[in-house]
């Protein structure tokens, strides 16, 4: 197995406004549905990209967890490691996106995962000891994340982590030897290191993430592309012009294609390259995971990538 994925696997509604944002009012919007989670997500992406990908996870035994667990095997994610908790309902993500494509709120409901305890290591230690990488995301409980990293110190596969969001960044360690790529947007990065005068700008946090011990760490700026650095290096990637529909998952989407081609072999700055073109291709579909992605579709639209700019 090349990749294990570990954290978030859920049902997501997506409500689509058909105007301008109305707060403590009523507002007009279209309402789907799909399955989502970031580690699931990703897993997803991989699978699509011809990676092959095992989802760490728990789910409900309840009708979304089975149905979740037959949509992942369809597309071609290994899905023994995910596991079904009795008694307990699959978690739940609602996303509220506004006329621009942008997210203007979400909720969520991850309960469930507060089960995912550091044994679930111990559990699965043989599929970790045949992975060249783990995925986590920040879903999972601080001791599960802490505990991760920790045994990457000491393991033969390479660790990848995504903050997922503000509040669940506080869930990662000061020291993050161990890690390396962080996966992470500028107000989660803000979030973790704190606002002062020697962060002031994206370079200022790419570099202080990796201060703290990650190898890597690729910064995402939304429509401002994103920033790759490491202890010598800081490279900043303009993001491909996309016609935005939504833009639920395109972080997903950029961390898988980062994966692929570094499993694959590239340095890290053109797997990030890919990963931006990925995430526009994401944005323009109203699917969390664009169910067309393909190795073949990242060459056709290879020429939208523009040029590096290197500090």
């Amino acid at each position: 197995m090349s990749i294990v994925c570990a954290g978030g696997a859920n049902v997501d509604r997506k409500y689509l406004l058909r105007g301008a944002a109305h707060a403590a009012a009523s507002n007009p919007a279209r309402a789907s549905a799909a399955f989502g989670g970031v580690a699931r997500n990703v897993a997803e992406n991989l699978a699509r990209l011809g990676v092959p990908v095992a989802l760490l996870s728990l789910v409900g035994d309840d009708e979304d967890g089975r149905a979740l667990i037959a949509h992942g095997s369809n597309a071609g994610i290994d899905m023994r490691l995910t596991r079904r908790v009795a008694g307990r309902a699959t978690t739940q993500y609602a996303a509220v996106i506004d006329a621009n494509a942008d997210l203007l709120i979400a909720v969520s409901d991850m309960s469930l995962l507060d089960e995912f305890l550091p044994e679930e290591i111990e559990r699965q230690r043989e599929w970790l000891e045949r992975a060249a990488w783990l995925f986590l995301d920040c879903n999972l409980p601080e001791a599960a994340l802490h505990a991760w990293i920790d045994r990457a110190r000491h393991g033969s596969f390479r660790l990848a982590i995504d903050a997922v969001s503000e509040p669940k960044i506080a869930r990662l360690p000061e020291d993050l030897r161990g890690v390396w790529v962080a996966f992470l947007n500028d107000g989660e990065a803000r979030a973790y290191v704190g606002t002062h005068a020697a962060v002031a700008t994206s370079e200022d946090l790419a570099r202080a993430l990796v201060a703290r011990g990650a190898a890597n760490v690729v910064l995402t700026l939304g429509r401002a592309g994103a920033i790759v650095a490491d202890d010598s290096r800081l490279v900043r990637l303009p993001a491909p012009v996309a016609d935005a529909l939504d833009a639920t998952g395109a972080g997903d989407a950029l961390v898988a294609a980062t994966l692929w081609r570094l499993q694959a072999g590239d340095d890290l700055v053109d797997a990030a390259r890919a990963g931006t073109l990925a995430a526009a291709l994401t944005v323009e579909s109203r699917a969390s995971v664009r169910p067309d992605l393909s190795a073949a579709l990242l060459e056709k639209h290879r020429h939208r990538l523009g040029a590096m700019d290197r500090a």
